[in-house]
């Protein structure tokens, strides 16, 4: 941080040394003290305006030394002693290349100048941040400019006409003492920088001799003669300049600098500083002159904000030849101008359909303070009311991208990304190879959590980046940990089915792989829980990479199909591992020594002879893919049957009892019910079970004397009359022997 110090200068009484007058009573610990003393003892010893208001007669003073440079402000002010007249100095130090007249200059109301003495002597004043002090420089220098106006046209000619006369000179103005710092920001505006010393001044002396005067000193009164030999030049601003080049040729520039301020003058002023008057000659060659008057050869940034300059510059035919060089220099104007003009280049505007190559010169400019640099809220908000073109903001967007890609763990990246979309931009501009490739998966993740409701479709593209990244076990951990995204999936997909597993797909993707093995599989199942949407397992069976994964994932999916239609209870929750434990479908029931989920399963049939396993996925076909393992379903039973065995598990040994009712009328859609599989001798009434799986928890049916006799309840009538051919085959044959036998 860059300091500046402080010196107070005031009238102190006598000390152990006997030393008394004016000399620093107060300062910020600065090493130079005693040097600065020396300097300032013949500059703040004015006594001039003494009674006036402070703001009126305060002087101010700003000097340059080798290594050090001072602003001072001089009150003429009455001690605590009751002596009158005792200037009081308030002294700034610093760098000399920090502290230039412009700073000098916007400080000349600066709330921190002091105006009364201190009680006392000590060191209670704090070294001053010098960007503190530039910012509170700013509006001074502002307020300065516009009192230009204050100042005569005629007296302003005069003076800038002496100082182009000879610019390396040193001047005394005699003027009013309320117009010295005006006129003295004008001359700084219209000259700029000259040869040799740097421009200073003193705004109100009474007097202009003395050692280390500042380049111009402004005096209210001709001071009276003496025998000190001035070499100062003396200009009174009453008295009009000599008729010359030079003299016409200021009045041209101060003309140009009362309709187009201090911008104008940049623009035409020469590369290098003024030193002689031929100086002045080749700059007033090089100038175009229209009609007497200086042609300021570019176009104001303010048509955006005044239609009648507006008008004048389009009727000048001067927009063709400037709009490239007002590219670039509309960024940088204030946040608060640029509101302003777009609030007045709204599309439906009748200016922006006049001059739609404005308005578009204007959005662009607008786009780069928002996504180049760092522009306020405010601004983006306006310049998403003004309604970009989204190809244009995509434009911007891809020129600020890294050629590496964008990083979300960089605060910069990603408020890029995010202010782009704010501005609507299309979200098929992030459908472009390697633009995340430097994000880390735990950044893309929470940006989708975070901005899923808002940015549905851009996020879907970033769980395609997601997935592009390739497989890994990181992704797969922070994917649980988010929950699987379940909310966030169902906000991008807003109730689209393809939506919502192409989501899913990318996600697996990225944390599996292209093949979905058993293990990857169980652990899905065991996460997802009764919340999982089909679309997760939809997308999971069809990257499923073996018969043990797609099985598991069809027996969640018949789950969740059944507890749909009502045939199973939602159960306290889902997954393997917190379902009631039941023989596992399509698997024989082990006997009584068998561990827990044992399975004593025979052969699996082939695709061919596999059953319905369930209704066809989306894009799944008609026919169901092959699966075999645990979980198939037996070919003698029906899904719901199937269901019906986890849900009431019979003792062990004793064959269970059907939980389907010959009266009920309910089933799975695509499942055709068969009478013959009803056992009428064993109604739900008589066994105590509930009509239908639904109506309660896993039961064992009681013992009742109408029992179903094991294997029986299995045949049907086709059977039955083979079995009794047969049987009547043999009997005929066990006839025919005994009667050949008989003697």
């Amino acid at each position: 941080m860059t300091t500046v110090d402080q010196i107070l200068f005031g009238w102190a009484e006598r000390d152990h040394e006997g030393n008394a007058g004016v000399r620093p009573v107060a300062h910020s610990g600065l090493r130079t003290l005693d040097r600065w003393a020396k300097r300032l003892q013949y500059v703040w010893a004015t006594q001039d305006g003494q009674g006036e208001q402070p703001e009126d007669s305060a002087s101010l003073v700003h000097l340059v030394f080798d290594d050090e440079a001072a602003v001072l402000r001089k009150l003429p002010s009455r001690n605590p002693h009751g002596r009158g007249g005792a200037t009081l100095t308030h002294v700034l130090v610093g760098d000399p290349r920090a502290i230039d007249a412009q700073l000098a200059l916007g400080l000349h109301d600066w709330p921190g100048w002091r105006d009364r003495e201190p009680d006392g002597t000590g060191a209670d004043l704090a070294p001053l941040d010098l960007d503190d002090l530039r910012e509170a420089a700013r509006p001074g220098l502002a307020a300065l400019r516009d009192r230009v106006t204050e100042v005569p046209a005629e007296q302003l000619n005069a003076l800038v006409a002496r100082v182009l006369a000879e610019p390396a000179e040193e001047f005394s103005v005699l003027t009013r003492p309320q117009l010295a710092l005006p006129t003295m920001t004008a001359l700084l505006d219209i000259a700029g920088p000259v040869a040799g010393r740097p421009w200073t001044f003193a705004s109100r002396e009474s007097t202009d001799k003395g050692g280390h005067q500042p380049r111009v000193v402004f005096l209210g009164a001709r001071p009276p003669q003496s025998m000190y030999i001035n070499q100062r030049r003396r200009v009174d601003v009453t008295e009009p300049p000599p008729d010359t080049d030079s003299a016409r040729f200021a009045a041209q520039l101060v003309e140009l600098y009362r309709e187009a301020g201090p911008a104008a003058l940049e623009r035409i002023r020469p590369r290098h500083p003024l030193h002689t008057a031929d100086d002045v000659d080749a700059w007033r060659r090089s100038v175009p002159v229209v009609d007497g008057r200086i042609a300021d050869p570019r176009v104001r940034l303010d048509i955006f904000l005044d239609d009648s300059l507006l008008e004048r510059t389009v009727a000048r035919a001067a927009l063709v030849h400037e709009r490239a060089r007002m590219t670039g220099e509309l960024r940088k104007q204030p946040a608060e101008w640029l509101i302003a003009a777009l609030h007045r280049w709204h599309r439906l505007e009748h200016r922006a359909s006049r001059h739609p190559e404005l308005r578009d010169l204007l959005m662009s400019e607008a786009l780069e303070a928002c996504l180049a640099g760092q522009g306020p809220d405010e601004l983006v908000e306006a310049t998403r009311e003004a309604e970009p073109a989204p190809p244009a903001v995509a434009r911007v967007f891809g020129r600020q991208v890294p050629p590496r890609g964008l990083d979300l763990s960089r605060a910069g990246h990603r408020r890029l990304l995010i202010v782009a979309l704010a501005l609507r931009m299309s979200p098929d501009t992030l459908d472009h190879a390697d633009l995340f490739a430097a994000s880390p998966a735990h950044e893309l993740l929470d940006l989708v959590v975070r901005y899923s409701d808002r940015y549905p479709k851009a996020m879907h593209l970033v769980l395609r980046h997601l997935a592009d990244a390739g497989q890994s076990p990181v992704a797969a951990r922070l994917w649980y940990e988010h929950g699987l995204l379940l909310d966030p999936v169902d906000r991008i997909s807003g109730g689209d089915r393809a939506t919502e597993a192409d989501c899913f797909r990318q996600l697996l993707l990225a944390a599996h792989g292209p093949r979905l093995d058993h293990t990857a599989a169980a652990a899905l199942v065991e996460r997802a829980g009764v919340r999982a949407p089909l679309g997760l397992y939809a997308a999971a069976l069809e990257l499923a990479a073996d018969d043990g994964a797609e099985q598991r994932i069809r027996y969640e999916l018949s789950e969740q199909f059944l507890r749909a239609e009502g045939y199973a209870g939602p159960g306290p929750a889902s997954g393997y591992g917190s379902r009631p434990r039941g023989p596992v479908l399509g698997a024989r029931t082990a006997g009584p020594g068998a561990p827990p989920g044992h399975s004593a399963a025979g052969p699996v049939p082939g695709a061919a002879e596999r059953p319905w396993q369930g209704p066809p996925l989306p894009g799944e076909g008609s026919s169901p893919p092959a699966a075999a393992g645990a979980g198939s379903y037996p070919s003698s039973s029906s899904p719901a049957q199937a269901h019906s065995e986890w849900a009431h598990p019979a003792a062990p040994g004793r064959p269970q009892a059907p939980a389907a009712h010959p009266g009920a009328d309910h089933h799975a859609p695509g499942v055709l019910p068969d009478p013959a599989r009803w056992d009428p001798l064993t109604p739900p009434q008589e066994a105590g079970d509930a009509p239908f799986p639904h109506a309660g928890g896993p039961q064992v049916p009681s013992e009742g004397p109408r029992r179903r006799v094991p294997g029986l309840g299995q045949l049907d009538g086709v059977t039955v009359t083979i079995v009794s051919a047969l049987l009547f085959v043999l009997l005929c044959m066990l006839g025919y022997i005994l009667l050949t036998w008989m003697p």
